[in-house]
């Protein structure tokens, strides 16, 4: 119950404990009163009566004694009237049945008044000749009763009414400050940091208001300089001082993971990108004019590599730089190596002293089955062969036995892609998400295979159809299919009451009238959708968040999460994630590998795990692929792990 309530309740309890006492004691007298007034009035009614008629009753004339009594019984203010000689025996007797008139029968039976009886002798001479009893009719004092008591509850319920108005308006004015503070109060834990400028003019509220201000000012100055500072230490151990890129030992740890991860990537291209003797460039034109060139070179590389929708660029050393790109064929590739090329050539115009033969491209195809080694050998392998073609040329390196693992071509791909979705063969297998260290699950991730037709037998992982499907702008599709069969299979149960976590490509999100079907299947699947979480990569969701805050808003209304997905990758600030209100970070595996021994993964996990919890959101270890690895996590304050080490995908 609210404090203003409580307030109004007491003040009410007060009022009426007051008007209670008050009544009873008004009632109490007002009843006495009027009983004495009875009393008086048949008092002085059988005296005079009595001293009326003593002539009377020496000389036994009746018929006069008899007119007397009626003059007086007559009139209605008296309910009994009698004369009696001595020995009680009746010489006029009047009685008048009670009848009272305008006054409820229940205040009657609740309020009884007694009516005395008065009592005066009737004298012949000196001798004592005989009674007059006399008993008041208490009518009338019914009547003055229950207009009193009628009047004064009516005067209290007007009185009442008009003080808890009043006091509704008091309370509202002195209890506003409060409910700012606790609006404030809220908006702190949905990672907001507002300051109430208003003060009240009650000082103690003052104060508390005050204090609040105070609060939110540390607690957003506390974030943001733990924001920044896990910003400047990701800087110093991730980027290159000059260009800003991914330095070598962030760029050889993403490499490493994603070639271990099939289940996302599967086939690719590694271009290297080396400067024609950096060196000798600083020799003759000076440091200044080389760093000039390496940050020319790193713009244009973010320029090419701007389309390509999953890719790592890096700068290793020098003048040597790397592109990651992932999901590209031998063809894309070709294309992809002419596109550097071109842009290499195309830094001869942005200086004077920049020469003529700027730099050259080495290019290896990954097909999912040389190691880091090799693939790097064939890459720098490329390179040596570019650099002996001629001025800004490109290699790719491509073996004999270098082939597609998929020749299909991409309306081969589309073809197959329509006929799993319309044949029902979107296949979903779930790996399970503990808590750290408890190892409790916490839910599963939904991971979407394609059942192969008559042709291919095998399942087909999302790394082999996902990038054709994103190509062929198919991926929304396949996330209606997945998230109808998640819903499915909540409303089903089938022991999954922790709930299913489903991923929402950028394009779908994106997409015309997506979030209008999602919300319309959760409201159909009001008890599933609450056990739902939607993961959304990062790099999507910050090149759109206003549609990412739509989702959390739209989902949420139904008790839906939405995370955050391969969270780290990019370079991003961590301040976007006050106004976002997600509910989960899942930190990229490349971040996990062989952590107990990377000091600087360690710390960069650690302070983001400080900077979540500030916020509310929690923190997910992917890719945790050893035991080394899991035990480091509970130390990092990770709230949360899945891997093949804890369950793989079943």
């Amino acid at each position: 119950m609210t404090l203003s309530r409580q307030l109004v309740l007491l003040v009410a309890a007060l009022l009426v404990l007051v008007f209670a006492g008050t009544f009873f004691i008004s009632v109490r007298n007002s009843r006495a009163y009027l009983e004495a007034q009875l009393e008086s009035h048949a008092q002085d009614a059988a005296t005079s009566l009595g001293l009326s008629i003593s002539p009377h009753m020496a000389g036994g004339d009746i018929a006069t004694i008899t007119s007397m009594a009626d003059a007086i019984f007559d009139r209605g203010y008296y309910r009994v009237v009698r004369v009696e000689d001595m020995e009680g025996k009746p010489l006029v007797d009047r009685v008048l049945p009670v009848q009272v008139e305008g006054v409820p029968a229940w205040f009657i039976s609740a309020l009884s008044l007694e009516t005395p009886e008065g009592e005066a002798l009737v004298m012949a001479g000196w001798r004592q000749a005989g009674r007059v009893r006399v008993r008041s009719h208490p009518g009338f004092a019914y009547r003055q009763l229950w207009e009193n008591v009628s009047e004064t509850f009516g005067w209290f319920l007007l009185s009442a009414l008009t003080a808890m108005l009043l006091g509704l308006a008091l309370l509202r004015m002195v209890l506003w400050p409060l409910r700012q503070i606790q609006w404030q109060a809220e908006s702190i834990c949905n990672r907001e940091f507002p300051v109430l400028e208003k003060l009240p003019s009650t000082p103690d509220l003052r104060r508390i208001v005050e204090a609040m201000n105070r609060m939110s000012r540390k607690v957003q100055a506390m974030l943001t300089e733990l924001e920044k500072l896990a910003a400047r230490l990701r800087e110093q151990a991730y980027q290159h001082p000059v260009t800003g890129l991914p330095n070598k030992r962030r760029f050889m740890v993403v490499l490493e993971h994603r070639m271990a991860s099939l289940e996302v990537f599967s086939q690719g291209v590694l271009c290297l990108i080396q400067l024609r003797d950096l060196k000798a460039y600083d020799n003759e034109f000076g440091y200044a004019a080389g760093d000039e060139l390496l940050r020319q070179t790193a713009d244009m590389l973010r320029e090419v590599a701007a389309d390509i929708p999953r890719h790592t660029l890096a700068h290793l050393s020098g003048g040597d730089f790397a592109l990651l790109a992932e999901d590209y064929d031998i063809a894309a590739g070709q294309q992809l190596g002419r596109r550097l090329a071109g842009a290499l050539a195309g830094l001869r115009g942005k200086g004077d002293i920049t020469p003529d033969d700027v730099g050259h491209v080495g290019i290896a195809y990954y097909d999912g089955s040389q190691d880091v080694s090799r693939l790097l050998s064939q890459a720098d392998a490329a390179l040596r062969e570019a650099q002996t073609s001629g001025a800004n040329s490109w290699c790719l390196y491509s073996p004999d036995e270098a082939e597609p693992r998929d020749s299909r071509s991409a309306t081969e791909w589309g073809a197959c892609i329509e006929r799993a979705l319309s044949e029902g063969r979107i296949v979903l297998h779930l790996q399970p998400v503990f808590s750290c260290p408890q190892k409790q699950i916490l839910h599963h991730e939904v991971l979407v295979r394609i059942a192969g037709d008559a042709g291919r037998k095998q399942l087909l992982t999302a790394a082999a159809f996902m990038p054709m499907a994103e190509a062929l702008g198919m991926t929304p599709d396949i996330d209606r299919a997945v998230i109808v069969q998640a819903l499915q299979r909540l409303a089903g149960d089938c022991g999954l009451e922790r709930g299913l976590a489903v991923n929402i490509s950028a394009a779908s999100l994106g997409s015309k009238g997506f979030l209008d079907w999602l919300e319309d299947m959760l409201e159909t699947h009001p008890q599933a959708a609450g056990r739902l979480i939607f993961e959304i990569p990062e790099y999507g969701a910050v090149a759109m968040l206003d549609q990412v805050r739509d989702l959390i808003g739209r989902v949420g209304r139904f008790g839906g999460r939405v995370s955050l997905d391969h969270f780290g990758c990019g370079f991003s600030s961590f301040a976007y994630l006050r106004s976002l209100k997600v509910h989960y970070l899942k930190v990229d595996g490349s971040f996990l590998r062989q952590i107990h021994e990377n000091p600087d993964h360690q710390f960069f996990i650690q302070a983001l795990a400080e900077i979540a919890h500030g916020l509310e959101i929690e923190i997910i270890a992917e890719a945790v692929e050893s035991e080394a690895v899991w035990r480091a996590l509970p130390a990092l304050n990770v709230d949360g792990a899945q891997g093949y080490y804890l369950g793989r995908p079943e």
